[in-house]
């Protein structure tokens, strides 16, 4: 084993790197394709790239840099990297994937400089000394070693989420999707409880449980940190027998919800049978239901459903964090299905979370055997010769029997891409009208050929795959149906009986904008689309790149110049005003007509953030 600086053994790209400004990223979005990089990982997909080969990012600033914290991903094939990674590559003295695995796992705090935002320098990163066995060869067998295991550890945390995903689905078809629904009373929370004082109670006041209080022993008190890890058994702090008895109006009983009320709201945990006698805090509340109208377990789904989550954010009051308090929770509506299938439904997260507890177990062994290939492999103490973890990976999944213990197949499985392919299927059919001449009548059939074009790609997943669900087997027959469709809609959809680009002057694209978006918002991707869908065969977009490779293209009236002509008021015919709006913090209120809502609606809040524009009169 030798030492070698990473500045010897790799090449240096940094200087190919590019920063993009909001509004350049938000440009070079439209129809992105490319992973544009940051500090950590991919922020976004843009419409160019620069490196076209297998690199190695390290995050320069932002990062995390200690022990087993991932600071180093490779990327293979058309990337851009902002100045906020660093970019390596090989320069054939050592193996990118070996170096890789050594900087994740190594500390590397000593090279960052920098209090409030750490920052490793070019210098710093090309001085890391990296521990390398005495051939190219070896360190590849060591990469291959640690890829195999890593690639486990995402496989059984994929299994985790998909149980998680599972569940979600399952509740929804049972409860949300049910077309019995119409059937169940609606009523507050506050009327399904037991009949006791306290069914529905917060923690007590902070002067009543200081931690002066506290005791090494005794009577447990559960706060957030227990229901935010859904986790019971964590925590120490206690109180002793007198203090409990004075608080016993706040003690928590098998079946009880507890629910966490200030910042971190909507997390949510169900009291088990077996746990240590105690009270809950300020932070949390509690609420005993009737166990003959609410089973407590689908309340928990149900509490977590984005619908109520949306809810409760309206009702929830507060500065800096999110809050809600026993009043609100009280008057929240709920569905009472019959209690026979929120049994059936609790049985069956019974089961899932058994499953999910043995896969975290064989998590924990994976990950365990991955840290201790690591540090052996980096101070030499691996025997190459007996180098193989297949055995070790046999026992751990032997110890895993989901497949027998869960009587749950794809037949009652509806994952989200399921779901997702029958919304979309469903949603064309509605609007697909009953022959080709009333589509085409409707001049939007190139709307629709675009949308029925999706459904191939939402499909690919479940090819070949046996015991679908049968809403899935007859959503796929329907879209088959619908294929045969879309290649006569695309046809139509390209035949000339919408103006050229050249064929319109700034004058007709200022009144279709004005006549269109007088009060709404829009973004270029938005504005795109509309003229393509109402107006235009295809406006022209020139990119920066091939602005560049043909500068003649500067002086044309693309529809990137016609915006900024807007913005710069050097347009006779209509006047623009660009703003950034933050998805995130809804910095701006952002109007929008309903067709370009649907265009964002299901996109992260970070990729909805970006330049927007509005009328000026």
């Amino acid at each position: 084993m030798k030492f070698e600086k990473l500045g010897n053994i790799t090449k240096n790209l940094d200087n190919r790197r590019k920063p993009l400004n909001s509004e350049e990223r938000h440009l070079k979005s439209i129809d992105g394709v490319y992973p544009y990089i940051g500090a950590n990982n991919i922020v976004g997909y843009i419409n160019e790239y620069i490196f076209d080969e297998k690199i190695l990012c390290v995050a320069e600033d932002g990062g995390s840099w200690g022990y087993q914290e991932n600071c180093a991903v490779i990327y293979e094939g058309k990337t851009w990297v902002n100045n906020h990674a660093h970019v390596l590559v090989e320069n054939g003295k050592a193996n990118l994937d070996y170096i890789k695995f050594y900087l994740n796992e190594a500390n590397l705090n000593k090279h960052i400089t920098g209090t409030t935002r750490g920052k490793l320098t070019k210098s710093a990163l090309e001085n890391i000394k990296i521990p390398l066995p005495e051939n190219l060869a070896d360190q590849i067998r060591i990469a291959e070693v640690l890829m195999k295991t890593e690639t486990l550890i995402k496989q059984r945390k994929k299994s985790i989420d998909l149980l998680d995903d599972f569940l979600r689905s399952t509740f929804l078809d049972m409860f949300i999707y049910n077309p019995e629904i119409k059937k169940w009373t609606f009523t507050e929370v506050k009327n399904t409880v037991e009949k006791f004082k306290n069914a529905i109670k917060a923690g007590p006041f902070g002067s009543s449980l200081k931690k002066e209080f506290y005791v090494e022993k005794g009577y447990k008190i559960y706060g957030q940190e227990q229901v935010i890890k859904d986790d019971l058994n964590y925590g120490n702090y206690y109180i002793n027998e007198k203090l409990y008895k004075k608080l016993e109006s706040c003690k928590i009983k098998e079946g009880d919800v507890l629910i966490s009320l200030v910042g971190t709201y909507g997390k949510i945990i169900v009291v088990p049978k077996e746990f240590q006698q105690g009270i809950i805090n300020p932070r949390l509340m509690k609420i005993s239901f009737d166990k003959k109208v609410i089973n407590p377990v689908y309340f928990k789904f149900f509490f977590k459903s984005e619908y109520l989550l949306r809810q409760l954010s309206k009702l929830s009051r507060g500065g800096t964090m999110d809050i809600i308090n026993v009043g609100i929770v009280k008057e929240i509506k709920i569905s009472i299905p019959p209690i026979k299938l929120q049994n059936k439904f609790a049985s069956i997260v019974e089961k899932a979370e058994k499953v999910k507890e043995q896969y975290k177990e064989s998590l924990k062994e994976l990950e365990n055997l991955f840290g201790s290939l690591s540090q052996k492999a980096f101070k030499g103490e691996l025997d190459l010769s007996k180098l193989d973890v297949s055995a070790q990976i046999r026992e751990i999944e032997k110890k895993i029997e989901a497949e027998n213990n869960l009587d749950i197949s794809l037949q009652s499985k509806l994952t989200k891409p399921m779901q997702q392919l029958i919304k979309q299927t469903e949603n064309i059919s509605k609007i697909l009208p009953k022959n080709l001449d009333s589509i085409l009548a409707t001049q939007k059939y190139a709307e629709i050929a675009l949308q029925v074009s999706k459904i191939d790609e939402m499909m690919n997943p479940f090819k070949g795959i046996p015991d679908l669900p049968e809403s899935v087997i007859q959503s796929i027959k329907r879209a088959n149906e619908l294929k045969s469709i879309a290649s006569q809609l695309n046809k139509e959809s390209k035949k000339p009986n919408k103006l050229t680009w050249e064929e319109v002057n700034f004058s007709q694209v200022a009144q279709w904008i004005n006549s269109t978006y007088k009060e709404y918002n829009f973004n270029i991707e938005m504005l795109f689309n509309f003229l393509v869908d109402e107006h235009v065969t295809f406006p022209n977009y020139y990119s920066s790149e091939e602005l560049k490779t043909n500068p003649k293209l500067v002086e044309s009236d693309d529809l990137k110049s016609f915006i900024f002509s807007a913005l710069n008021n050097e347009n006779q015919f209509i006047k623009l005003e660009q703003f950034f709006y933050d998805a995130i913090k809804e910095n701006v209120p952002l109007k929008l007509r309903e067709e370009d809502y649907e265009q964002i609606k299901d996109k992260e809040k970070g990729l909805r953030s970006g330049i927007y524009f509005k009328v000026v009169e």
